[in-house]
């Protein structure tokens, strides 16, 4: 580590994102800190008048009573009011947590409980009508604040307020936030990141000011890049700590530029018009827009079809040469040729012809999407980390162009090691605080010699660190979104004609079930019902049936958050016997994932479609 960087990490642990902010005011007052899309148009930020802002705001939150250590939710997609409401809380001492935008009013009654907001933002009347169903059962909650008010129509509730109202007539400004911030201790909690556990119920994970700070600076000591002047697009959700990273902490101490588009559903025209320079983004994301270009390709003409397969001949054959450095200038003269008579055309199409890094984290990274992206010549890399590390990563590719499969090396400053069983355990002084209110989950995360257990079993390849299997409890969709099978499973097997239900998804776009039905409860509701039988099987395989374990799905899939809902399922064609050997249960019924997929994968797979994924794998092995 160099002096540079020892001195920043300090620095950083010392002080607040509020602070760095009120710094950032004074240092370029002028300096576009993120432009946003209103009405059609990007309107710029400067940092003086984003300081302004979060000082009107935080003033606003002051006059409603707001103290040190109360806490503020945030429900809604990315938009510069979330990062300003946000920012707003935590410069008058408050601690502030995001809410999944999909989550269910189970899920948003748990998390309004657990973190005892007295204040809930809320981006438009979707919502507000979300927190209003609960809002009679949160005795903490004294206020709620709507960002998007045009829909807002003959609602009476007396703790309602507008954004635009409570803010418009403060004049707070940039003196008065640095006396503000200047109270702040950087040692103290700053917010709260929701994250699934085995049990079910979501665990708090506490983050520090200081310690957020210094943890999200080893993404700029790993990719030195971010020093200079990029764009990004801000479209992952805010209340996970790589969106937070992304839209608030990075662009404090960095030169990333954010872009808030104004429709999250009208992604691809954001990235179209902004064209970053840098993205991050999930894997989802990558497979998604990977398919779009090869079915656009498939229903292109025969001469653009040809055209694009010869330069996908020069172009492998000049990535391969690329991972094995041996590259030479005739590869590097033929693939430049392909990229601007082909390649170049597509991307920009995408708004993804500029794109001078792509970093991907949250979830596993199939190789073969990454392999695509750098065919085309996008410098894809893969990175991870978890909310526990407090906004940094454990590892990350570097590149340029690195060879896919692994998720790279550590950080400065940062250590890792291998457990006898392959866990990765991870050290560094700007971990996260512990689980809120759960001080058993807190002793668990960690070993006796103080290092971080992840979960994710590892291994070492040339120094660079491959994932084995990632989060042995947790199920990870491609979309990067942390799920407790647990307790998805625990709430559809409330249905008594369901005695067995096993959730699959890892790594998938969506979630599938494996279910076994309660074949006497099944039977009695047969029997009512005038349906024909001769055993488990034929019972089990009756359209019927089917159609009552879709119904008691879907009842199930209500209590729970749209990524958490089980989209297609499979009834298995016999009862699960604990006694027979090699069965994918316990003799205490206690079901072996592994097992059960490996047993039924053919049932598995079959609920996915794969089209996209052979797509890409075609893609980039074909010729």
């Amino acid at each position: 580590m160099t002096h540079a960087h020892l001195a920043e990490y300090e620095r950083l642990r010392r002080t607040t994102a509020p602070a760095l902010l009120c710094e950032r005011a004074r240092a370029e007052p002028d300096g576009i800190a993120f432009r946003s899309k209103h009405r059609g148009l990007y309107r710029e930020r400067s940092w003086k008048a984003y300081a302004e802002a979060v000082a009107r705001c935080a003033a606003a939150f002051q006059k409603l009573g707001l103290a040190p250590g109360d806490r503020v939710a945030i429900m809604g997609d990315p938009c510069e009011e979330w990062v300003i409401a946000d920012l707003a809380a935590q410069a008058i001492g408050c601690v502030t947590y995001g809410i999944y935008p999909t989550a269910s009013a189970e899920e948003l009654e748990y998390q309004m409980r657990d973190g005892g907001a007295v204040l809930f933002v809320a981006e438009d009347q979707e919502y507000v009508d979300k927190i209003l169903s609960v809002a009679e059962r949160l005795m903490a909650l004294r206020y709620i604040v709507v960002i998007d008010d045009t829909a807002l129509f003959a609602y009476d509730d007396p703790r309602l307020l507008t954004y635009a109202r409570i803010v418009e007539t403060e004049t707070a400004d940039l003196g008065w936030l640095e006396k503000q911030v200047a109270k702040l201790d950087p040692a103290a909690p700053a917010f709260i990141v929701y994250t699934s556990g085995t049990t079910g119920a979501p665990k708090g994970a506490v983050i520090a000011h200081g310690k957020h700070l210094a943890a999200t600076y080893n993404i700029i000591t790993h990719y030195p890049m971010l020093t200079k002047e990029q764009r990004t697009v801000v479209f992952l959700p805010l209340c996970h700590v790589l969106g937070r990273d992304i839209a608030i902490t990075m662009p404090l101490f960095s030169r990333l530029v954010p872009h808030y588009g104004e429709d999250i559903e009208d992604l691809s025209t954001t990235f179209f018009e902004v064209a970053p320079t840098v993205l991050f983004t999930v894997p989802r994301y990558l497979q998604k827009f990977a398919s779009q270009i090869l079915i656009g390709i498939s229903n292109s003409t025969g001469v653009k079809r040809g055209a694009y397969e010869f330069a996908m001949k020069v172009a492998r054959r000049a990535a391969q040469a690329r991972w094995e450095g041996k590259r030479s200038a005739i590869d590097n003269a033929a693939f430049a040729a392909a990229w601007a008579a082909v390649f170049r055309p597509i991307l920009n199409k995408l708004g993804f012809d500029k794109l001078e890094l792509v970093i991907s984290g949250g979830a596993p990274l199939p190789s073969e999407t990454a392999a695509l992206w750098q065919i085309y010549g996008i410098n894809v890399l893969e990175m991870y980390g978890q909310t526990e590390t407090a906004g940094g990563i454990v590892a990350g590719q570097q590149g340029p162009y690195a060879r896919p499969g692994t998720v790279g090396t550590v950080p400065v400053g940062w250590e890792v090691r291998l457990a006898e069983d392959g866990e990765i355990h991870v050290r560094s002084p700007d971990l996260f605080e512990g689980y809120w209110n759960n001080e058993e989950a807190t002793r668990a995360a960690f070993t006796e010699d103080g290092w971080l257990r992840t979960g994710d079993i590892g291994t070492w390849e040339d120094g660079n660190l491959r994932l084995i299997d990632r989060a042995r409890d947790f199920i990870v969709t491609s979309g990067g979104k942390t799920i407790s099978p647990a307790y998805i499973e625990n709430v559809m097997r409330a249905s008594p004609y369901l005695s067995e239900v096993v959730v699959f998804g890892h790594g998938r776009k969506y979630l599938t079930a494996l279910v076994e039905i309660d074949f006497d409860m099944v039977a009695d509701w047969a029997r009512a019902n005038d349906i024909p039988y001769s055993g488990f099987t034929n019972l089990a395989e009756n359209p019927r049936t089917r159609e009552l374990i879709r119904a008691e799905i879907a009842r199930g899939n209500e209590k729970l958050a749209r990524v958490e809902q089980i989209k297609d399922f499979r009834i298995l064609p016999k009862m699960l016997d604990p006694e027979e050997d090699g069965e994918p249960v316990t003799p205490t019924r206690k079901v072996k994932r592994a097992l059960m997929y490996e047993r039924f994968k053919a049932l598995v797979d079959e609920m996915y479609d794969d089209r996209e994924e052979r797509l890409v794998a075609a893609a980039v092995g074909a010729g």
